[in-house]
């Protein structure tokens, strides 16, 4: 296996996981999983929720964390060993669909399930049908929590409002997402209710930086995660999304770290990130 702890990837998953864990470990307080023994976690990556279920089922409770990229599960179970709680999880590499569609034809085999930041149209071209095949993998009772960092209605650049508007849309034009419709990234709860789901609620639990140096994780998630792909965006979609070539180049000094007018060192700078679950329960019958 490559060293994975070299790569873009790595620093960008570890990065992510270290600045949401506060955010990940309340949302996952709010799904009611004590009492829970089988538990999913889709789409695990460095193993950013694996912590946090276990704890919150407790210790009888055993969680399967897949992920379709092989590389990237040493993370996860590094994560779970130094945290205490390796003996609750398995760790595999496997195709999400796959892992749903075995378990509803065993009648539904898990007793929650969490995905963060998979269930959206970058991942898969109908996160609908995706939400009603993880729905069908629910025992009776059983939850399913999409969890998403809210990524396009975060502030990254306070007193830059339209240029922050613009690289939101530079974004989603890089990524090829949906402006709209029933496949958008914001219609997590409308998946849950169309799959037939009770109680479905959206919870919001914010993220805050401010200073952004007061929380070491705040700089490191905007340099090695947030950054980099806005400013991929700036450059190869700046102008469709109505940006001038002056305001690109505006756009990438701001964000280039070190470079005299990187928005993090500017006085007053802070962020705020309002990530989002959106949860609800399997009919009994």
């Amino acid at each position: 296996m490559p060293d994975v702890q070299q790569t873009g990837l790595t620093r960008y998953l570890l990065a992510n996981r270290a600045f949401v864990a506060p955010a990940v470990e309340k949302a996952v307080g709010a799904m009611d999983l004590p009492g829970r023994t089988r538990l999913l976690d889709a789409g695990t990556g460095a193993g950013g929720g694996l912590v946090a279920l276990a704890r919150a089922a407790g210790p009888a409770a055993r969680i399967l964390a897949v992920d379709h990229n092989p590389d990237v599960l040493d993370l996860a179970r590094a994560h779970a060993r130094a945290e205490g709680v390796s003996d609750r999880v398995e760790v595999r590499a496997a195709d999400l669909v796959d892992v749903l569609d075995a378990a509803a034809g065993a009648g539904g085999g898990f007793d929650a399930i969490w995905a963060a930041d998979v269930v959206w149209p970058g991942n898969f071209d109908d996160p609908r049908a995706l939400v009603a095949r993880a729905v069908r993998a629910l025992r009776p009772g059983g939850v399913l929590g999409l969890f998403t960092s809210n990524y396009y209605q975060a502030m990254f650049l306070p007193g830059h409002s339209r240029l922050e508007r613009a690289l939101r849309t530079a974004s989603e034009l890089n990524w090829g997402l949906p402006s709209g419709g029933p496949t958008h990234y914001e219609r997590h709860a409308g998946w849950l209710a169309a799959a037939g789901l009770l109680d479905v609620r959206v919870e919001v639990f914010p993220r805050v930086g401010s200073p952004v140096d007061a929380d070491p994780t705040v700089r490191p998630y905007l340099e090695n995660a947030v950054w980099p792909e806005l400013r991929e965006s700036a450059r190869k979609r700046g102008t469709d999304a109505g940006l001038s070539s002056d305001e690109v180049a505006e756009a990438v000094r701001l964000l280039t770290p070190g470079h005299p007018d990187h928005i993090l060192d500017t006085a007053g700078y802070y962020m705020v990130h309002p990530t989002l679950l959106a949860v609800g329960r399997r009919p009994l019958n």
